[in-house]
């Protein structure tokens, strides 16, 4: 299994969810007003979507929002529950920051797996879902009412907070600049990061 591939449908599909994620990332404080929809569509962070609120409707907020943020988890299920130990060892290698919260994550996850699918449905936590044979059907619904939920509580935050989010709109109206420089620099170099992580392990 030490040459373990995976397949190119799933490579693709994470190769395009996190280009489009580390876009989001670069083009943040230029979009979050501008086009705060779009932005979303890139990437539904907890910050994104907090701060897109007030420019946005509810309805398409909550769409796009949920659908970005659920994109990835299918994903990482389908590679845990066809690839078992083989998928857990590919994450490792080609997310290098994953090992650590992996081996973390693998002792607790028997007795809350429900609840971190619910509270912490990330690529670590689907993976072993998927590994784990949790099914399918339990699987969707814990991560979708989960993200739901958490969607709604940033929402309501955020509308019960326009003074300080007005204020953090401000900062980003303000420091534009460089913030879009900082935050582009940030992700070519964790897009880079993992470029090279990925080659080291194809090559090990």
């Amino acid at each position: 299994m030490d040459g373990f591939r995976l397949p190119l449908g799933y490579t693709a599909c994470i190769v395009i969810l996190t280009a489009a994620g580390k876009a989001g990332d670069a083009l943040g404080p230029a979009w979050v007003e501008s086009r705060p929809l779009t932005l979303l569509a890139l990437n539904a962070n907890d910050l994104h979507l907090g701060l897109t609120v007030p420019g946005t409707a509810p309805l398409l907020w909550f769409v796009i929002g949920t659908l970005r943020r659920l994109a990835e988890d299918p994903v990482f299920f389908l590679i845990g529950w066809h690839y078992r130990d083989a998928g857990l060892r590919w994450l490792q290698k080609r997310f290098p920051g994953s090992a650590g919260r992996l081996e973390q994550a693998s002792s607790a996850f028997r007795r809350f797996s429900g609840l971190a699918v619910v509270l912490e449905p990330g690529a670590v936590v689907c993976l072993l879902a998927g590994a784990s044979r949790m099914q399918p059907w339990v699987f969707f619904t814990l991560n979708i009412s989960g993200t739901v939920a958490r969607l709604a509580l940033i929402r309501v935050v955020a509308a019960a907070l326009p003074r300080p989010l007005e204020v953090v709109l401000g900062l980003v109206r303000r420091f534009s600049l460089p913030l879009l420089l900082l935050a582009s620099t940030a992700a070519l170099l964790s897009i880079w990061g993992l470029l090279r992580g990925a080659s080291g392990s194809e090559g090990g």
